[in-house]
């Protein structure tokens, strides 16, 4: 087994035992359809922890500073991200839409939508970050492996401020499982990102197929919410402000 392959069974060792506990799903075409909706098997995985990564100066002090109400983009009912939005978006389901030509994932909470291309092409030259970043896939046998670019760094990476850089590069391998005779759509991800960790992220996820999960209408509830929260602190204040008026009939 290659270095990296090396690598990959001890991170699967971590998270789920032997590596030969999992058994890649068999099929007869080569591009596996992916299709339908997903939910985080969040019992199977752990989060990231800092305490876990090789973290560079500039992530230590970005952490230290870290204020979720400032700089946490969900927040203000803005995107996850990608990859936050396959690593830590736990209870919502996700929905695969796949074409010959493009791989799409919604991803329930906030609405987020990558556009995976698998139409052949490569990274455009000068691309601006975004919020989704911008990936290429290609079939590898049974193996939908991504490499995306370009991910703004107004995104983190975890609840807990796990921070990146608009250089960071993604790479993911998307492919069905069997595990304990269940199965998984897995998502193992590597992260590369020298401006934050001096060593790659090793990480992996895995999704439970849901074809009764309901998928949200995105930022809504999110958005309807902070303006319930807004709509209770400005009657207390002028709950608060009666009573300091001592005008006790506006405060009933």
């Amino acid at each position: 087994m290659n270095a990296p392959g090396r690598w990959r069974c001890y991170v699967l060792a971590a998270m789920l035992g032997p590596c030969g506990a999992i058994v890649v799903a068999q099929s007869a075409a080569a591009a596996v359809d992916l299709s339908g909706t997903w939910v985080p098997a969040a019992d199977l995985v752990s989060g990231l922890n800092a305490d876990d990564l090789q973290l560079t100066s500039a992530a230590v002090d970005a952490l230290g500073q870290f204020d979720s109400q400032t700089f946490d983009s969900t927040a203000f009912c803005m995107p996850y991200g990608t990859p936050r939005n396959t690593l830590a978006t736990a209870p919502h389901p996700l929905e695969i839409v796949q074409r010959p030509e493009q791989v799409t994932v919604i991803f329930d909470g906030l609405g987020d939508v990558r556009r995976i291309f698998t139409d052949g092409r490569s990274h455009p030259e000068d691309l601006i970050p975004s919020w989704m970043g911008y990936s290429v896939g290609t079939w590898d046998g049974e193996t939908l492996v991504v490499e995306t670019q370009a991910m703004t760094r107004e995104s983190i990476l975890s609840d807990a401020g796990l921070p990146h850089s608009d250089t960071m590069l993604l790479e993911e391998r998307w492919r069905l499982v069997e595990y304990n005779d269940e199965s998984l759509l897995q998502v193992e991800l590597s992260i590369v990102d020298p401006v934050y960790y001096r060593e790659p992220i090793e990480a992996m996820r895995l999704f439970r197929r849901a074809p009764h999960a309901t998928m949200s209408e995105g930022p809504g509830l999110c958005l309807l919410d902070r303006w319930n929260a807004h709509l209770e602190e400005t009657n207390r204040k002028l709950y608060r402000d009666a009573r300091e008026a001592g005008h006790e009939e506006l405060s009933r």
